[in-house]
Protein backbone atom coordinates (compact mmCIF):
# COMPACT_ATOMS: atom_id res chain seq x y z
CA UNK A 1 0.00 0.00 0.00
CA UNK A 2 1.36 3.69 -0.87
CA UNK A 3 1.52 6.06 2.03
CA UNK A 4 -0.09 9.37 0.97
CA UNK A 5 2.00 12.09 -0.35
CA UNK A 6 2.00 14.25 3.38
CA UNK A 7 2.88 17.51 0.90
CA UNK A 8 -0.37 17.43 -1.08
CA UNK A 9 -3.21 19.20 -0.31
CA UNK A 10 -6.51 17.81 1.29
CA UNK A 11 -9.97 18.76 0.34
CA UNK A 12 -9.63 21.51 1.77
CA UNK A 13 -6.93 23.18 0.70
CA UNK A 14 -4.72 22.78 3.01
CA UNK A 15 -1.82 20.48 3.25
CA UNK A 16 -2.44 17.22 5.55
CA UNK A 17 0.71 17.98 7.27
CA UNK A 18 -0.89 20.95 8.80
CA UNK A 19 -3.24 19.60 10.27
CA UNK A 20 -2.44 16.27 10.93
CA UNK A 21 -1.36 15.22 14.99
CA UNK A 22 2.20 13.62 14.84
CA UNK A 23 2.18 10.35 15.70
CA UNK A 24 2.92 9.25 19.28
CA UNK A 25 5.11 6.20 19.43
CA UNK A 26 5.30 5.11 23.06
CA UNK A 27 8.83 3.97 25.04
CA UNK A 28 9.18 0.71 25.25
CA UNK A 29 9.02 -0.55 29.11
CA UNK A 30 12.89 -1.02 30.32
CA UNK A 31 13.39 -5.24 30.92
CA UNK A 32 13.36 -5.94 34.48
CA UNK A 33 16.39 -7.57 35.80
CA UNK A 34 17.81 -8.20 39.18
CA UNK A 35 21.63 -7.94 40.15
CA UNK A 36 21.82 -10.40 43.99
CA UNK A 37 24.98 -9.97 45.62
CA UNK A 38 26.93 -13.31 46.67
CA UNK A 39 30.28 -12.25 47.48
CA UNK A 40 30.31 -11.67 50.75
CA UNK A 41 32.34 -13.63 53.41
CA UNK A 42 29.69 -13.75 56.07
CA UNK A 43 32.11 -13.60 59.12
CA UNK A 44 29.58 -12.88 61.79
CA UNK A 45 27.78 -15.54 62.09
CA UNK A 46 31.00 -18.09 62.85
CA UNK A 47 31.02 -21.05 63.56
CA UNK A 48 27.57 -21.47 61.98
CA UNK A 49 29.23 -20.00 58.55
CA UNK A 50 32.91 -20.27 57.57
CA UNK A 51 35.09 -18.56 54.40
CA UNK A 52 34.14 -21.42 52.31
CA UNK A 53 30.32 -21.65 53.13
CA UNK A 54 29.40 -17.86 53.88
CA UNK A 55 25.61 -17.14 55.55
CA UNK A 56 24.21 -16.91 52.35
CA UNK A 57 24.50 -20.28 51.28
CA UNK A 58 23.96 -22.04 54.68
CA UNK A 59 20.60 -24.29 54.17
CA UNK A 60 19.36 -23.15 57.75
CA UNK A 61 15.56 -22.04 56.69
CA UNK A 62 13.88 -25.26 56.56
CA UNK A 63 16.41 -26.89 54.73
CA UNK A 64 16.81 -23.60 52.02
CA UNK A 65 19.73 -20.93 52.27
CA UNK A 66 18.71 -17.29 52.37
CA UNK A 67 20.50 -17.24 48.19
CA UNK A 68 17.96 -19.63 47.17
CA UNK A 69 15.30 -17.43 48.88
CA UNK A 70 16.37 -14.37 47.51
CA UNK A 71 16.32 -16.19 43.81
CA UNK A 72 12.75 -17.61 44.61
CA UNK A 73 11.54 -13.99 46.15
CA UNK A 74 11.79 -11.89 42.52
CA UNK A 75 10.38 -14.98 40.79
CA UNK A 76 7.51 -13.05 40.47
CA UNK A 77 8.64 -10.21 38.64
CA UNK A 78 11.88 -11.36 37.10
CA UNK A 79 12.18 -14.16 34.90
CA UNK A 80 15.35 -16.87 35.62
CA UNK A 81 17.54 -15.39 32.29
CA UNK A 82 17.05 -11.74 33.98
CA UNK A 83 18.77 -12.60 37.27
CA UNK A 84 22.61 -12.22 37.98
CA UNK A 85 24.92 -13.10 40.91
CA UNK A 86 27.59 -11.11 41.85
CA UNK A 87 30.18 -13.31 43.07
CA UNK A 88 34.09 -14.33 43.71
CA UNK A 89 35.98 -17.31 41.64
CA UNK A 90 35.72 -18.79 45.04
CA UNK A 91 31.31 -19.02 45.30
CA UNK A 92 30.77 -19.38 41.67
CA UNK A 93 30.90 -22.99 41.54
CA UNK A 94 28.89 -23.16 44.73
CA UNK A 95 26.33 -20.27 43.01
CA UNK A 96 25.76 -22.64 39.74
CA UNK A 97 25.15 -25.88 41.64
CA UNK A 98 22.30 -23.80 44.81
CA UNK A 99 20.97 -22.23 41.22
CA UNK A 100 20.60 -24.62 38.73
CA UNK A 101 17.59 -22.94 37.29
CA UNK A 102 19.88 -19.92 36.16
CA UNK A 103 22.24 -19.56 33.13
CA UNK A 104 25.93 -20.19 33.63
CA UNK A 105 26.37 -17.17 32.50
CA UNK A 106 24.80 -15.32 34.73
CA UNK A 107 26.88 -16.21 37.56
CA UNK A 108 28.97 -13.05 37.34
CA UNK A 109 32.44 -12.82 39.02
CA UNK A 110 34.81 -10.04 39.97
CA UNK A 111 38.16 -10.48 39.93
CA UNK A 112 38.75 -9.93 43.49
CA UNK A 113 36.82 -8.42 46.85
CA UNK A 114 36.71 -4.79 46.32
CA UNK A 115 33.46 -3.77 48.60
CA UNK A 116 30.25 -3.25 47.06
CA UNK A 117 30.76 -0.05 44.59
CA UNK A 118 33.13 -1.76 42.39
CA UNK A 119 31.01 -5.06 42.11
CA UNK A 120 28.28 -3.28 41.65
CA UNK A 121 29.46 -0.87 38.61
CA UNK A 122 31.44 -3.87 36.80
CA UNK A 123 28.03 -6.15 37.26
CA UNK A 124 25.76 -3.19 36.35
CA UNK A 125 27.86 -2.81 33.27
CA UNK A 126 27.76 -6.15 32.14
CA UNK A 127 24.20 -6.37 32.32
CA UNK A 128 23.69 -3.67 30.24
CA UNK A 129 25.50 -5.22 27.67
CA UNK A 130 24.17 -8.42 27.91
CA UNK A 131 20.93 -7.51 27.27
CA UNK A 132 21.24 -5.17 24.85
CA UNK A 133 19.44 -2.27 26.03
CA UNK A 134 18.63 0.37 29.03
CA UNK A 135 17.27 -2.57 31.76
CA UNK A 136 16.60 -1.56 35.23
CA UNK A 137 18.50 -3.17 37.70
CA UNK A 138 16.86 -3.99 41.36
CA UNK A 139 20.42 -4.39 43.30
CA UNK A 140 19.78 -7.15 46.20
CA UNK A 141 22.14 -8.99 48.93
CA UNK A 142 22.02 -12.86 49.10
CA UNK A 143 21.58 -12.65 53.03
CA UNK A 144 18.73 -10.87 54.11
CA UNK A 145 15.97 -12.45 55.81
CA UNK A 146 12.24 -11.16 54.37
CA UNK A 147 9.42 -12.89 56.63
CA UNK A 148 6.37 -11.05 54.71
CA UNK A 149 7.26 -12.20 50.76
CA UNK A 150 4.20 -11.01 49.51
CA UNK A 151 4.52 -7.45 50.66
CA UNK A 152 7.91 -7.10 49.30
CA UNK A 153 7.19 -8.25 46.07
CA UNK A 154 4.37 -5.68 45.95
CA UNK A 155 7.49 -2.96 47.15
CA UNK A 156 9.89 -3.90 44.61
CA UNK A 157 7.17 -4.54 41.88
CA UNK A 158 6.43 -0.22 42.59
CA UNK A 159 10.31 0.63 42.32
CA UNK A 160 10.57 -0.98 39.13
CA UNK A 161 7.53 0.78 38.23
CA UNK A 162 9.63 4.45 39.02
CA UNK A 163 12.73 3.56 38.65
CA UNK A 164 12.02 2.56 34.70
CA UNK A 165 10.19 5.65 33.72
CA UNK A 166 12.55 8.31 36.06
CA UNK A 167 15.92 9.97 36.37
CA UNK A 168 16.14 8.63 40.27
CA UNK A 169 18.25 6.00 42.29
CA UNK A 170 15.20 3.96 43.94
CA UNK A 171 16.21 3.06 47.25
CA UNK A 172 13.87 0.56 49.14
CA UNK A 173 13.82 1.94 52.61
CA UNK A 174 12.77 -0.29 55.66
CA UNK A 175 10.23 1.20 58.79
CA UNK A 176 12.51 0.94 61.35
CA UNK A 177 10.95 -0.67 64.89
CA UNK A 178 13.37 0.37 66.96
CA UNK A 179 16.57 2.76 67.43
CA UNK A 180 18.53 0.35 66.20
CA UNK A 181 22.44 1.56 65.68
CA UNK A 182 23.92 -1.16 63.67
CA UNK A 183 21.75 0.29 60.80
CA UNK A 184 22.16 2.93 58.37
CA UNK A 185 19.13 5.43 58.06
CA UNK A 186 17.41 7.71 55.14
CA UNK A 187 15.82 10.85 56.05
CA UNK A 188 13.12 11.20 53.68
CA UNK A 189 12.06 14.94 52.65
CA UNK A 190 9.11 15.64 50.34
CA UNK A 191 6.55 13.20 48.40
CA UNK A 192 7.58 12.74 44.45
CA UNK A 193 4.25 11.09 43.70
CA UNK A 194 2.53 8.57 46.00
CA UNK A 195 3.92 5.86 47.77
CA UNK A 196 7.67 7.67 46.59
CA UNK A 197 9.39 10.13 48.68
CA UNK A 198 12.82 11.76 48.22
CA UNK A 199 15.51 11.07 50.16
CA UNK A 200 17.46 14.07 51.98
CA UNK A 201 20.12 12.26 53.70
CA UNK A 202 22.03 9.02 54.34
CA UNK A 203 23.08 8.29 58.09
CA UNK A 204 25.45 5.51 58.55
CA UNK A 205 25.39 3.34 61.83
CA UNK A 206 24.08 6.45 64.37
CA UNK A 207 24.01 6.62 68.09
CA UNK A 208 21.46 4.90 69.99
CA UNK A 209 20.16 8.77 71.41
CA UNK A 210 20.45 9.61 67.46
CA UNK A 211 18.37 6.68 66.35
CA UNK A 212 15.93 7.25 69.24
CA UNK A 213 15.79 10.83 67.43
CA UNK A 214 15.35 9.72 64.20
CA UNK A 215 12.42 7.23 65.35
CA UNK A 216 11.00 10.49 67.22
CA UNK A 217 11.41 12.27 64.04
CA UNK A 218 9.29 9.99 61.95
CA UNK A 219 10.85 10.67 58.53
CA UNK A 220 13.33 8.33 58.72
CA UNK A 221 13.73 4.77 57.35
CA UNK A 222 16.18 2.39 57.87
CA UNK A 223 18.75 1.78 54.51
CA UNK A 224 18.67 -1.59 53.82
CA UNK A 225 20.97 -1.34 50.79
CA UNK A 226 18.50 -2.34 48.32
CA UNK A 227 18.36 -0.28 45.47
CA UNK A 228 16.66 -0.04 41.92
CA UNK A 229 17.91 1.72 38.43
CA UNK A 230 18.05 2.09 35.08
CA UNK A 231 21.54 1.28 33.72
CA UNK A 232 21.86 4.65 31.90
CA UNK A 233 20.45 6.44 35.36
CA UNK A 234 22.98 4.50 37.00
CA UNK A 235 26.10 5.37 34.73
CA UNK A 236 25.18 8.77 34.72
CA UNK A 237 25.48 9.25 38.44
CA UNK A 238 27.92 7.05 39.17
CA UNK A 239 30.13 8.91 36.48
CA UNK A 240 29.67 12.02 38.60
CA UNK A 241 29.73 11.07 42.18
CA UNK A 242 32.82 8.29 41.14
CA UNK A 243 34.77 8.62 37.90
CA UNK A 244 37.19 6.16 38.71
CA UNK A 245 34.54 3.59 39.35
CA UNK A 246 32.58 4.61 36.78
CA UNK A 247 35.49 3.49 34.45
CA UNK A 248 35.36 -0.17 35.72
CA UNK A 249 36.92 -3.01 33.77
CA UNK A 250 37.66 -6.31 34.28
CA UNK A 251 41.43 -5.19 33.71
CA UNK A 252 41.31 -2.20 36.23
CA UNK A 253 39.40 -4.11 39.12
CA UNK A 254 42.27 -5.01 41.54
CA UNK A 255 43.05 -1.04 41.35
CA UNK A 256 39.77 -0.01 42.75
CA UNK A 257 39.15 1.57 46.07
CA UNK A 258 37.43 -0.88 48.54
CA UNK A 259 33.95 1.02 49.09
CA UNK A 260 31.00 0.49 49.54
CA UNK A 261 27.75 1.57 47.31
CA UNK A 262 26.57 3.68 49.97
CA UNK A 263 29.61 5.63 50.34
CA UNK A 264 30.82 6.37 47.04
CA UNK A 265 27.17 6.50 45.09
CA UNK A 266 24.29 7.03 47.43
CA UNK A 267 25.22 9.34 49.64
CA UNK A 268 26.36 12.04 46.87
CA UNK A 269 23.42 11.23 44.30
CA UNK A 270 21.37 14.39 44.32
CA UNK A 271 18.39 11.74 42.97
CA UNK A 272 17.55 9.51 45.14
CA UNK A 273 13.58 8.62 45.91
CA UNK A 274 12.60 5.88 48.72
CA UNK A 275 10.05 4.01 48.67
CA UNK A 276 9.19 2.47 52.14
CA UNK A 277 8.08 -1.21 53.28
CA UNK A 278 7.21 -3.08 56.31
CA UNK A 279 8.01 -6.79 55.24
CA UNK A 280 9.87 -8.21 58.22
CA UNK A 281 13.03 -7.53 57.15
CA UNK A 282 15.82 -8.37 58.95
CA UNK A 283 20.25 -9.09 57.75
CA UNK A 284 20.11 -11.86 60.47
CA UNK A 285 23.67 -10.42 61.44
CA UNK A 286 23.41 -12.07 64.95
CA UNK A 287 22.45 -15.39 66.32
CA UNK A 288 19.96 -13.26 68.15
CA UNK A 289 18.65 -12.41 64.59
CA UNK A 290 18.74 -16.06 63.75
CA UNK A 291 16.57 -16.97 66.44
CA UNK A 292 13.90 -14.09 65.96
CA UNK A 293 13.78 -15.74 62.18
CA UNK A 294 12.94 -18.97 63.56
CA UNK A 295 16.28 -20.48 62.68
CA UNK A 296 16.96 -23.31 65.92
CA UNK A 297 20.61 -21.38 66.83
CA UNK A 298 21.35 -23.29 70.04
CA UNK A 299 20.82 -26.29 67.96
CA UNK A 300 22.71 -25.47 65.17
CA UNK A 301 25.64 -24.36 67.42
CA UNK A 302 25.98 -27.33 69.41
CA UNK A 303 26.14 -29.28 65.96
CA UNK A 304 29.03 -26.98 64.63
CA UNK A 305 30.77 -26.97 68.15
CA UNK A 306 30.49 -23.51 69.13
CA UNK A 307 29.13 -21.87 72.38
Amino acid sequence: MTAPDSSAPDSSGEHASAIAPTPHTPHPTPQRTALILAGGAGTRLRPLSSDDNPKQFLRIFDGVSLLEKTVARVGPLVSPESIFISTNDQYAAKCTAFLPDLPKGNILTEPARRNTAPAIALCCFAIEAMTGGDPVIAVLASDHYIANEAEFVRVLDRAYQFASKSDYLVAIGIEPTEPNTGYGYLQLGDAIEPGITAVERFTEKPSRERAAGFLAAGNYAWNASMFVWRASVFRRALAAAAPEIAAVTRETYESMPSISIDYALMEKAPRVAAIVGDFGWSDVGSFEQLEKAGVPVKELLAKAGGR
